[in-house]
């Protein structure tokens, strides 16, 4: 009988687990290896560029003539970057609302000059800001939000060439996208010794009060999931096609059930479309583009994540946010996790992109990433739950909409 080999996140987890006995037990001393961690770190930062343009430019380029997209794409596309943004204030209102990180008292160990979130003075700044100069600029000095909108415009001028044309580019950036993929194959390949010389480094410095950290943002993060679940994914269906909260939760159970158990919304695809079309009476052509989108650019498990994590980390660090670096968060999860699938350990590389484009320091997102498949469980059901629950509403809507017309 071959034996199973362990995963990358087994690996990642064995390792989180004796990174922090490591730490525990030695102490001080344990911090002499955290470079190590560092340098893994430094490994997966590398790659977020690239990542950002190719990734956003496939998901774009794949819907070739926008016309083609007609009423069904934008409503979709409406519905999803709208709950999204629900998502982000959700996970942003929770941890300001508790304070949630006050007490932890973290201190990077880049000092105050590293905890410096960038500004947003003026709305015609942060637009301005948006716009680069020099696209290869943009991309050496790492500016995010510069680099998403770059991405935005190639990925709309690949769809709006000829079609002999287009489908040559449009192959090249998805060869691109498949080699930055494994790029990051290689990098989750060495995670395991990054994760255990950063936890140990982390367990060493801070101790055991680095688990009750951990628990407070998980525990935040699946009450702000829980939130969104009730208040938009069971409300839309309601008031959309009159099914009840309780309803829709039990007739999505298949869809939970599969997201739970395997932490990805390409996996439970299959499941959610014949769920639709199964459980709720979804038309074939609705159901056949609504969720495959939804699995693309449906993100709102990660927003929350976004959210929590973030806003836990400026309280740790004692940087309360403006409204106009409230708005920056929310732009640019949105922007990011509209862009972030396909991407092994998708939802913390979206984190990472999402604290580097704000200047926030990954300190903390890399004490939650220890702890990723935890976080990964809830996510991926809120990710798919949402693309379900849109589906069932635009169906309605379609529904209504013909039947007016006839």
């Amino acid at each position: 009988m071959k034996k199973k080999k362990m995963n990358d996140v087994t690996k990642m987890v064995i390792a989180m687990i004796l990174g922090s006995i490591v730490g525990i037990v030695v102490g001080e001393p344990a911090t002499k290896i955290g470079f190590i961690g560092d340098m893994w770190l430094n490994l997966m930062k590398m790659f977020l560029v690239p990542i950002v343009v190719c990734m956003l430019v496939k998901g774009i380029s794949s819907m070739d003539d926008p016309k083609t997209l007609g009423r069904l794409g934008v409503r979709f596309t409406v519905f999803y970057l709208f709950t999204t943004a629900c998502a982000a204030l959700v996970g942003i209102a929770l941890p300001l609302f508790f304070n949630l990180g006050a007490g932890f008292q973290y201190t990077p160990a880049g000092g105050a000059q590293a905890v410096k979130i960038k500004s947003m003075p003026s709305i015609q700044e942060f637009f301005l800001n948006m716009f680069s100069t020099n696209m290869f600029n943009s991309f050496s000095k790492g500016d995010m939000m510069q680099v998403l909108v770059i991405a935005c415009f190639i990925g709309v001028a690949i769809v709006l060439l000829p079609a002999e044309k287009r489908e040559p580019v449009r192959q090249w950036f998805f060869s691109m996208a498949d080699l930055v993929m494994s790029l990051i194959g290689i990098a989750m390949k060495l995670a395991p010794y990054g994760v255990f010389c950063l936890m140990a480094s982390t367990m060493g410095k801070h101790g055991v009060g680095v688990l009750v950290t951990i628990a407070q943002i998980l525990g935040a993060f699946y009450a702000a999931c829980l939130i969104q679940v009730v208040l938009i994914y069971c409300v839309v269906p309601f008031l959309g096609a009159g099914i009840s909260p309780i309803a829709f939760l039990r007739k999505s159970f298949p869809v939970t059930a599969a997201a739970i158990s395997t932490c990805s919304s390409n996996a439970v695809l299959p499941v959610s479309v014949e769920t639709a079309k199964t459980n709720f009476s979804v038309s074939d052509i609705v159901a056949s583009l609504g969720i495959p989108l939804g699995a693309t650019v449906n993100k709102d498990g990660v927003a929350v994540l976004c959210g929590v994590v973030l806003i836990f980390s400026a309280n740790a660090m004692g940087m309360p946010l403006t409204m106009a670096q409230i708005a920056n968060l929310i732009f640019a999860t949105v922007l990011v996790t509209s862009a972030g699938s396909g991407v092994p350990g998708g939802g913390l590389m979206n984190l990472m992109i999402v604290a580097t484009a704000i200047g926030m320091p990954l300190d903390i997102v890399v004490m939650v990433g220890g702890f990723y498949r935890f976080f990964d469980m809830g996510t991926t059901t809120v990710n798919c739950l949402g693309t379900l629950s849109g589906t069932v509403f635009i169906d309605r809507l379609e529904k209504k909409f013909n039947k007016a017309a006839a």
